[in-house]
């Protein structure tokens, strides 16, 4: 039977054992954690050289990067874990894929970006973790020329149209960003909201898909309430 006496002495052992282990390893967990650091920034700087150069650049761990010779991003970016960037135009097909990034980005954890055509992105702009962005589809779903659902969907053809975020902006957690989104400068999008058309500049979105919630009044300094819902 544990009795609260022996849980408590149990507790106490185990901080006890804790501190010891910090003690004896502090040195070697320093030591670790100035290596990995080190070799944090010399992979760091390796990707620059192939993106440009740019000033500032840090990436975390587990990164992907697809097409560096079609991507450029600004100085002073900075990603966090699984950072996945590619340029998936075939230069054959004539498509010259691109993904431009501007400075003093800083994106979270498990960011995706994916450029059939063009991805811009502007200065100055906050994302959260767990962020997806593409401009291109699997197939067509609309228009003349639809896709077949007989026909697999990694065999169909990819079909894509230009994404736009402009500067200051800020994406939250999980926002999914598809083919033709355009978000103006200055907006907010909210978390696990999917952006599929165009967010004017100083706005609050959010929703599935994303809706203007609220616009910045600059005779008010304040968000006001969206009536129009656009």
């Amino acid at each position: 039977m544990v009795t609260r006496e022996t849980e408590t002495a149990s507790r106490g052992s185990f901080a006890a054992r804790l501190r010891q282990f910090r003690s004896q390893n502090g040195l070697y967990l320093s030591i670790a954690h100035a290596v990995d650091e080190a070799i944090l920034r010399v992979r760091s700087a390796l990707v620059a050289s192939s993106l440009g150069n740019p000033r500032g650049f840090r990436l975390g761990h587990g990164w992907r990067i697809l097409g560096a010779t079609q991507i450029r991003v600004g100085s002073e970016f900075e990603a966090g874990a699984h950072l996945w960037l590619e340029a998936i135009g075939r230069p054959d097909a004539g498509l010259g894929a691109r993904i431009a990034v501007g400075d003093r980005v800083t994106v979270g954890d498990s960011v995706r970006i994916s450029a059939l055509n063009s991805v811009a992105i502007g200065s100055d702009v906050l994302m959260g973790s767990r962020i997806y962005i593409a401009d291109h589809n699997h197939g067509s779903y609309s228009g003349a020329e639809q896709s077949d659902p007989a026909i697999s969907p990694h065999r169909r053809a990819l079909r894509g149209e230009h994404v736009a975020i402009g500067d200051r902006v800020w994406i939250g957690e999980g926002v999914i960003v598809l083919a033709g989104a355009r978000i103006g400068s200055g907006s907010i999008v909210g978390a696990n909201s999917v952006v599929t058309g165009v967010i004017p500049e100083n706005s609050i979105a959010a929703g599935a898909p994303a809706r203007v919630l609220k616009k910045f009044d600059s005779s008010t300094n304040r968000w006001e309430r969206s009536t129009g819902g656009s």
